[in-house]
């Protein structure tokens, strides 16, 4: 059809492409935002410390600001908590600084009296990450934080296959050769120890992870201004990050520091580092009721009151589809 009289011509649509001038600055906007946020914690941190010296409120703690900035960073599906991690013997880590709790699909064992408390006990099998903050980090205060997380790896988690699709439903196959639950457990620390040369407050942390079992290896140490320590594993000649769930399980892992002079923020390398881990995590929590009420209790079937099957669902029981055989236990 031709073009009608006073209808302009059509657009060159070869020319409608993407702003190229914000390119470069969007390709690094969740840096830019790590950045900020940790020049943030920074100065929240330090506005609290002046507070304290001229002995007023000090408001909210070091640990508040940071479960504060991160539930902003990170997704809405984590629950950024503090609180108490127990498993289904009664087993408990005590008190935790920073717990990302997976509350869609997983209920608290015992909730807070009122709302300002940290008396809230969660399940370590709805936890995705566990979290020590210290705002100066010295050799005593990393033994002690040290000391928390891998008492919350100790705790007992059901581990879930390697190879299950979601939190509510298993996988056809229940591979055990690895797991799709490993706890994540990192280190924050907002300052170092005056005197303390960050190589060393790193050796420590790793000569203590090794001398634990894989699953208890606390997964970071991040210290503000300085860097952060995570692990990786050889993939085709090459260091990727361990996810500690399958083929790094039997492999040897190595440490690496990311410093703040080649990633410009500590907290960058941690979150990135975190969201990988908890993007790949799928937990067990669907038998949390069982888990942590009564897990055997007898059941009394009552004779005459039965529901007899639909003609419909009986017709259809045999007929094939693209699952294969199935036994409906008939």
């Amino acid at each position: 059809m031709g073009r009608r009289k006073n209808e302009p011509p059509l657009p060159n649509t070869a020319q409608w492409q993407p702003d190229q001038q914000s390119s470069e600055t969007f390709k690094s906007a969740f840096l830019a935002r790590c950045l900020f946020i940790e020049k943030l914690i920074s100065l929240r941190v330090q506005f609290e410390k002046e507070m304290i010296t001229h002995n007023f409120d000090s408001g909210p703690g070091v640990e508040d600001i940071i479960r504060d900035e991160f539930s902003r960073l990170l997704p809405a599906r984590y629950a950024i908590r503090a609180g108490t991690i127990v498993d289904q013997a009664g087993s408990s880590a005590g008190d935790c600084d920073f717990i990302a709790f997976n509350d869609y699909w997983c209920p608290i064992v015992k909730p807070a009296p009122i709302a300002e408390s940290r008396r809230v006990f969660y399940p370590i099998d709805g936890v995705y990450a566990v979290g020590e903050i210290k705002q100066t980090l010295d050799f005593d205060s990393l033994d002690e934080a040290m000391k928390k997380l891998v008492m919350c790896h100790r705790l007992h988690r059901a581990a879930t296959n390697q190879f299950r699709p979601t939190e509510n439903r298993d996988a056809p196959c229940a591979c055990f050769h690895g797991l799709s639950n490993p706890l994540y457990s990192m280190i924050i620390a907002t300052n170092l120890r005056e005197g303390i040369e960050p190589r060393r407050i790193v050796e420590r942390f790793v000569k203590i992870n090794q001398t634990l079992s894989r699953l208890e290896v606390v997964r970071a140490l991040c210290i503000l201004g300085h860097g952060t320590v995570t692990w990786g594993c050889q993939f085709q000649g090459q260091v990727g990050p361990a996810l500690f769930q399958w083929k790094d399980l039997y492999q040897p892992l190595v440490a690496v520091f990311h410093s703040i002079e080649h990633i410009q923020s500590a907290l960058y390398a941690l979150v990135a580092n975190l969201l990988l881990s908890m993007n790949q995590s799928i937990l067990d929590a669907e038998d949390t009721a069982n888990r942590y009420g009564l897990t055997r209790y007898p059941t009394m079937a009552l004779e005459g009151m039965e529901l007899d099957v639909d003609s419909e669902w009986l017709a259809k029981k045999d007929q094939p589809c693209s699952c294969g055989n199935h036994d409906f236990g008939l």
